[in-house]
C-alpha cells in the first residue's frame, strides 16, 4: 500500500513548517539516531498491533464466529453438537459425520451499525494539546463475511469435507486529522482459513473429527507520526508538536498451519454433547513499511539526516489464540431442541508483541497489551413448525480480553451481549435456506492512555469514549447432491 501524503494540522499560535519548505537541523547524529528510530518504530509497531482490529459485531477480541447463518440464529449455542451438516464443521469437524449424501453449504453475513468516538483529548510530549477532530462517526465500516463448506460420506462411518472461513479480522477507520491519529488511523486484518476435514463414527454414539487449518493472514494499516514534535524534541527547532505529521503505512502477510479437532457423544437418544479445539497459530509476518514525507518538511529533513523514514521491510510474530468449546443439544420434545455452548479463548497469548525493521535506523520495538483469556456463554432454542420450517432464537454473553490500562482506539472492545433470531425453510428435498438476524450491544469503550509508556513517546496521551452498536444479518443455502 502506498503511503498517503502527510496532513498538517495547525494549532492556534503554533510555529510550524510551511509546505515544501526546506528545514535544516543541527544535532549529533549518533546521539539522536536511537531516540528517533525508537520513537518512529514504536509508532509503527503500534499501528501493526492496531491492525488487529476489533469491534462490537465480532466475537471477543477480533475473532469471527459468523460461519453459518443457522448457528447465528441461535447465537451460536449448541453449534459444537450439531451433526450431519457440512456448515457446522467450522465449529466442530465431527459435524460432517452421518451425512447420507454429499452437500455444500454457502453462508454470508453482513454487519453494520452506528459507531463513533467522542470528546477526544490528548497531549503531545506532556505539554502540547493535540489539535484535530474530537468527535467523529463511522469508526467501523460495514463488513461482509462469506464462508463455504463441502462434505461427503466416504464410507459407512467416514466422511470427508472442506471448509473455507475467516476466523479473525475486522476493519477500522479514523480521519487523518482526528485527535486519535497518533494511536490509530486505518487498519485491516484479513484471515482466510482452508481446512480439509475428516470425521469418523468410531463407535455407536461416538464421533471424532479433525481438520488441518491452512491460514493466510494479511495486515494493512496506517498511523500518524509527529514529525514536528520529534524534530523539536531532538534539535530544539521552533516547531510545535502535532503540526507536521508523517503518515506511516505498513502492509504484511503470512501463511501458517494449525489444526482443529473435535468429538460428539450421544449421551442419551435426546442429548448430544460436542467438544472442539482449535490450535493456536503463529504467524511470522513479513511486509513493507513506507512513510509519506512528500508534504512534511520536518519528516523530509529528519529522513535526510538519519534515514529514519526510508522505506523498509518489517517482520514479527503474531499469535492467534487457541479455543476450547463445549456445546450441547437436548431434544426437549419432538418440536423443541434446547441449545447451549461455552467457549474459552486463550487471548493471553496477546501479551507483548515485538517487531523488527530491516532499516538499521529503526531498532526492534515492543508494545504491551496484556490481554486476558475469556469466556463466552450462549443459550438458544430451535422449534420445528412442521417438516419444512424451523424457528430459533438465542442469547450470548461475550467477555472482552482487553486490558483497560492498555485499551486504545483501534480495538474498541468491551463485554458484549447478543440477541438473535433465525428461520430455516426447506425448499425441496435437496435445498434448504437459513436466515438470521441479530442485535449486539455493549458499554462504551473508555480509552485513557497516559502517554507514560515508552512506546507512547510521540503518540502522547489520549482519552476518548467509543460507542459501538451493531446489527447482524445472515443467510445460508444448503444443497444436497
Amino acid at each position: 500500500m502506498k503511503a498517503r501524503r502527510a496532513r498538517v494540522v495547525e494549532a492556534p499560535g503554533a510555529a510550524r513548517t510551511k509546505r515544501g519548505e526546506r528545514v535544516a537541523f543541527r544535532f549529533n547524529r549518533i546521539d539522536c539516531l536511537r531516540t528517533i528510530s525508537g520513537a518512529v518504530s514504536g509508532a509503527a509497531l503500534s499501528a501493526v498491533l492496531g491492525a488487529i482490529p476489533a469491534g462490537g459485531a465480532f466475537a471477543s477480541g477480533f475473532a469471527v464466529e459468523h460461519h453459518n447463518a443457522r448457528a447465528l440464529g441461535a447465537a451460536f449455542a449448541g453449534a459444537q453438537a450439531r451433526r450431519a451438516d457440512a456448515g457446522f464443521a467450522a465449529y466442530n469437524p465431527a459435524a460432517i459425520a452421518g451425512l447420507a449424501r454429499a452437500e455444500i453449504s454457502s453462508s454470508a453475513t453482513a454487519l453494520w451499525g452506528p459507531t463513533e468516538y467522542a470528546d477526544a483529548e490528548g497531549v503531545l510530549l506532556g505539554t502540547t494539546p493535540i489539535a484535530g477532530r474530537a468527535s467523529d462517526d463511522g469508526v467501523l465500516p460495514p463488513a461482509f463475511i462469506p464462508s463455504f463448506a463441502y462434505a461427503a460420506p466416504l464410507a459407512d462411518r467416514i466422511a470427508v469435507g472442506l471448509t473455507v472461513i475467516s476466523p479473525f479480522g475486522l476493519r477500522s477507520e479514523f480521519a487523518d486529522d482526528a485527535i486519535v491519529r497518533y494511536h490509530a488511523l486505518d487498519s485491516r486484518l484479513l484471515t482466510i482459513a482452508v481446512s480439509p476435514t475428516l470425521a469418523v463414527d468410531v463407535a455407536p454414539g461416538l464421533t471424532i473429527g479433525a481438520s488441518l487449518r491452512l491460514q493466510y493472514a494479511d495486515i494493512s494499516l496506517e498511523t500518524a507520526v509527529d514529525a514536528a514534535g520529534l524534530a523539536a524534541l531532538l534539535t530544539g527547532a521552533p516547531l510545535t508538536p502535532g503540526t507536521d505529521d508523517v503518515l506511516a503505512d505498513l502492509d504484511g502477510d503470512d501463511l501458517a498451519v494449525g489444526f482443529t479437532a473435535g468429538a460428539q457423544i450421544e449421551v442419551t437418544p435426546r442429548l448430544r454433547v460436542g467438544f472442539s479445539y482449535a490450535s493456536k497459530i503463529e504467524h511470522d509476518l513479513r511486509g513493507d513499511a513506507a512513510f509519506g514525507i512528500e508534504d512534511s518538511a520536518a519528516g523530509a529533513a529528519l529522513n535526510a539526516a538519519t534515514g529514519v523514514f526510508a522505506p523498509t521491510k518489517f517482520s514479527g510474530a503474531l499469535s492467534l489464540p487457541a479455543t476450547y468449546a463445549l456445546g450441547a443439544a437436548y431434544e426437549a420434545s419432538p418440536a423443541l431442541t434446547l441449545l447451549a455452548s461455552a467457549t474459552y479463548t486463550r487471548w493471553s497469548v496477546l501479551d507483548r508483541l515485538e517487531f523488527a525493521f530491516d532499516n538499521p535506523a529503526q531498532p526492534p520495538e515492543a508494545v504491551t497489551q496484556d490481554w486476558s483469556d475469556t469466556w463466552a456463554f450462549s443459550f438458544g432454542a430451535d422449534y420445528a413448525l412442521g417438516e419444512k420450517t424451523g424457528l430459533r432464537a438465542g442469547f450470548m454473553f461475550d467477555e472482552t480480553p482487553v486490558n483497560d490500562a492498555f485499551a486504545g482506539p483501534r480495538i474498541p472492545d468491551t463485554d458484549r451481549y447478543w440477541l438473535t433470531v433465525g428461520l430455516t425453510r426447506r425448499l425441496n428435498e435437496r435445498l434448504s435456506a437459513d436466515l438470521a438476524a441479530g442485535y449486539v450491544f455493549s458499554a462504551d469503550r473508555e480509552v485513557a492512555l497516559t502517554g507514560a509508556a515508552p512506546e507512547d513517546l510521540l503518540r502522547g496521551s489520549l482519552s476518548t469514549s467509543i460507542a459501538v452498536t451493531t446489527y447482524v444479518a445472515g443467510g445460508r443455502l444448503r444443497y444436497a447432491f
